[in-house]
């Protein structure tokens, strides 16, 4: 079952990205439910529609409705805190027997209407009567889905519209707007409460008031209950995907056969799933039950095992080739080196080098200030072993024999 949360202002995809620019809270828009119901596994014929909203845009509304219908599945919508205006709309995309809210919910029904700020500076009396058209059209239309979907009397509903009020949910259910109110799942066991002035009166007498079966029965059916000890009844188990799975039981396991809401599959926090048809557990599947689920299991830790010695091996192949590289780059240096020198001995070895190094002396520099004289006169002369190293070097030298 695919669990669709409107917790949110519907609004159009322009309004979303202008809250989300300034960091306010994001509304539900078209493209969302559209991508949604594109997500929806083939093999999945149901949807759940949770409903915590006081409604939006006209057009999105009503966009979200049609394509919720569209899907051709079981849609189920339960209203959880309120639904008002255009929500009320998409709540109608369920049928009236998948309709249903919790016990404090409220839902509250009105005319269309626009705010000022979207009316402009000014207008003219053609289009304000243009505005007033489109209302009243909106209007309509909005009525005549009501009429049809909740079976309820058109004066009735339009006179509620009016009102622009919420109202709690056995009004709704009385009206059609909801077809089962759930009754919660930690409700102890309590005798009917009369609070009607005739009723008091007797009970204050200690006078036995009794109360025909047929009447008790359509209270009960009403909550969705068969009889008075189901109120007692209930665990609500969260699922691993974080819904909520309701079975009646007061306390242990829960078992084949036990009634449960909502219909669908369960994937539970220990392991196991839970399967529920037709608002009763049909099957309880373990995380271990079955040689193909085993099978599938070993297999797949056996191909994790193989990734994890494929993902060692390319990292030992990663470190060699590191040392490869490295080791080929000290070599490289090395020859670099042995080249060098073996030009320099094929070019004449150290007496090539004393040839081409260069030459050039100079000048010392010339003694100044009042002792430049004396200093100048006290330079000694080249001494005969500097003039031959000289010589050597520049290759003026001459071996005297």
């Amino acid at each position: 079952m695919a669990v669709l949360k409107i917790f949110n202002d519907i609004q159009t995809e322009n309004e979303k990205n202008f809250c989300k620019y300034f960091g306010e809270a994001e509304g539900v828009c078209f493209k969302d439910v559209d991508e949604f119901c594109e997500a929806i596994p083939k093999g999945d014929n149901s949807i759940d529609v949770r409903i915590h909203c006081d409604g939006g845009s006209v057009v999105e509304g009503w966009g979200i409705y049609d394509r919720l219908r569209a899907t051709g599945k079981d849609i189920t919508c339960t209203v959880e805190g309120n639904a008002a205006s255009m929500a009320t709309v998409i709540l109608m995309a369920a049928p009236k027997e998948r309709r249903r809210a919790y016990k404090n919910a409220q839902i509250c029904v009105h005319n269309p209407w626009v705010p000022a700020y979207a009316l402009g500076d000014t207008l003219t009396a053609a289009e304000l009567e243009k505005a007033a058209s489109d209302l009243k059209e909106t209007q309509e239309k909005m009525l005549n889905l009501y009429v049809e979907r909740c079976e309820c009397n058109k004066e009735e509903m339009q006179a509620l519209m009016d009102e622009d009020k919420y109202i709690g949910v056995d009004r709704a259910m009385e009206l059609g707007l909801i077809g089962e109110i759930i009754a919660p799942a930690s409700a102890k066991k309590q005798g009917l409460v009369f609070n009607n002035k005739k009723e008091n009166k007797m009970a204050e007498k200690n006078e036995k008031v009794e109360v025909k079966a047929s009447l008790l029965d359509r209270a009960l059916a009403k909550l969705g209950l068969k009889n008075i000890e189901e109120l007692a009844k209930g665990l609500d188990l969260s699922t691993s995907d974080g819904q909520t799975l309701t079975v009646e039981r007061e306390d242990g396991e829960p078992q084949i056969g036990d009634k449960a809401s909502p219909d669908g599959t369960f994937e539970m926090p220990d392991g196991k799933t839970i399967v529920v048809n037709d608002g009763v557990i049909t099957d309880i599947k373990t995380s271990s039950s079955g040689g193909d689920e085993g099978g599938e299991g070993s297999d797949l830790e056996k191909r994790v095992a193989e990734l994890e010695n494929e993902v060692k091996e390319l990292q030992e192949k990663l470190e060699s080739s590191e040392n490869a590289r490295k080791q080929a780059e000290a070599m490289a240096k090395t020859q670099e080196d042995l080249r060098i020198l073996n030009a320099v001995k094929i070019a004449g070895g150290e007496k090539a080098l004393a040839n081409i190094s260069s030459s050039y002396k100079p000048e010392p520099r010339k003694p100044e200030g009042t002792n430049a004289s004396k200093k100048a006169e006290g330079q000694e002369d080249e001494s005969p072993m500097r003039k031959e190293i000289n010589a050597r070097k520049n290759g003026s030298y001459k071996n005297k024999k």
